[in-house]
């Protein structure tokens, strides 16, 4: 997130129309704070949304950040999910077998938060070692104050809760909630320097997002860069493929497109990645996970990936990342589910199930070859994908796509092209990737 601000600078200085006079030193982040009720005037005037409230804030140091979230994942609410969702991690192959999740993602969090508005306590807090870059500073207040507004206009704390296993969804609303937010503070920086209405220039956009997927200057020392893909883009989406998003609304279009995307959330990743299937809402199939397909398993954790997880999946596995965007953009909806038996705490045993473009009906076959539907396996619908794994990792990964397959078991792979009357010719590659034509 803070890369943005070197972009922001950037493309203001090329905005100007002709030299400024010299500025005054930049404030510090106590004169920035006691002026906190006039920024939030200011960020309200911009957004197009009403200040019925002072937003209260503090100011704590990283010390009292870890603490306060080290006392959230204690929760034992907390501590379940994210055992549940680390252990699915490291069997889907996400995460190394190795990996503690939990203390990683402590570590991950207390490292990379400048700030935060808490929808529970309606609260602002932005981190002392925010003050010292006062212009990050200045970003953080804004982007902090629009969560502010939001929440007074949209209640935050419900518009992102969902069911727990509708993992996608929730984090495409987030992504809108964060997309918003970065959007407005760019917006008011780059008018700050004279450069008004930036997002009609897709090039503008375009930066800010180059700026964000481009390595730190020292990434031995940067704890995001050393997580694994998944964890790494999990957390980047909501902020760069959010404003991506809300850039493309705002492009040809007032903030109030953005309120009425607030009114109908996007449904799926997929949503934010592609702001025209947004627009024409195109619905994920849902996919439940219901009773287990095994006789003596309960599901143990049950989530959507969306387009976002099967690239992630995709790029862990060594595919390239042209070919796991091309490849993921045929998603249509998905069910990953970890089974395990009663009281099992370890448990080994996956399956997925997944629907591509057609809309057909999309069956998963697990070790034993049962259907979810625990039926015998017949001929497969062509165009859905298609996993299964046991032990340790995920071991087959099959996907149909109209009239193209590319399947792979372990380090072995099978690329196909299947023509519309079920005949099918392979060939092996060492790679997970389609066949070029």
């Amino acid at each position: 997130m803070r890369r943005c601000i070197f972009v922001v600078m950037m493309l203001a200085t090329t905005a100007r129309a002709e030299p400024e006079a010299a500025k005054p030193p930049p404030e510090t982040l106590d004169h920035l704070l006691a002026r906190t009720d006039a920024i939030a005037h200011d960020v309200a005037h911009v957004r197009g949304l009403k200040l019925k409230h002072t937003v209260p804030y503090e100011v704590v140091d990283r010390a009292e950040l870890r603490k306060r979230l080290i006392a959230e994942a204690a929760e034992d609410k907390t501590t379940t999910e994210t055992a549940a969702e680390g252990l699915a991690l490291q069997r889907w192959g996400f995460v190394p077998l190795d990996y503690d999740y939990a203390a990683r993602l402590l570590d991950l969090l207390s490292d990379q938060i400048a700030g935060y508005y808490d929808a529970k306590t309606k609260k602002l807090t932005v981190l002392d070692s925010a003050g010292d870059d006062p212009d990050w500073a200045s970003m953080v207040l804004t982007h902090e104050l629009d969560h502010g507004l939001q929440d007074q206009a949209f209640d935050l704390e419900k518009f992102e809760k969902l069911p727990d296993d509708e993992s996608d969804a929730a984090l495409a609303r987030h992504a809108l909630v964060e997309g918003d937010g970065v959007t407005l503070m760019l917006e008011m920086s780059l008018a700050r320097e004279g450069a008004t209405h930036p997002w009609q220039e897709p090039a503008v956009a375009a930066a800010v997002i180059a700026s964000m997927n481009a390595p730190p200057v020292d990434e031995a020392k940067d704890l995001m860069s050393q997580a694994p893909l998944a964890l790494r883009e999990a957390m980047l989406f909501p902020y760069r493929d959010g404003f991506a998003f809300v850039a493309a609304l705002r492009r040809t279009k007032p903030w109030s497109a953005v309120d009425a995307a607030f009114k109908r959330p996007p449904r799926s990743t997929e949503q934010i990645l592609h702001v025209d299937k947004y627009l024409s809402d195109d619905k994920p199939i849902p996919v439940i996970a219901g009773t287990s397909p095994l006789a003596g398993f309960t599901v143990f954790d049950t989530e959507v990936w969306g387009e976002l997880g099967m690239r992630s999946f995709l790029r862990t596995y060594g595919v390239s990342d042209e070919v796991s965007s091309r490849a993921a953009a045929g998603w249509g909806g998905d069910r990953a589910v970890v089974l395990a038996h009663e009281g099992e705490t370890n448990p080994r045993k996956m399956i997925g199930v997944a629907r591509g473009p057609s809309r057909a009906r999309a069956c998963a076959r697990c070790d034993d070859g049962r259907r979810d539907d625990g039926s015998d396996d017949g001929a497969h619908p062509l165009a859905r994908a298609r996993w299964h794994g046991q032990l340790d990792r995920a071991q087959r990964l099959e996907r149909r796509d109209g009239d193209r397959c590319a399947a792979g078991e372990s380090s072995a792979t099978r690329s196909m092209d299947v023509p519309k009357t079920g005949t099918v010719t392979s060939s092996t590659s060492s790679t997970l990737q389609p066949r070029e034509s």
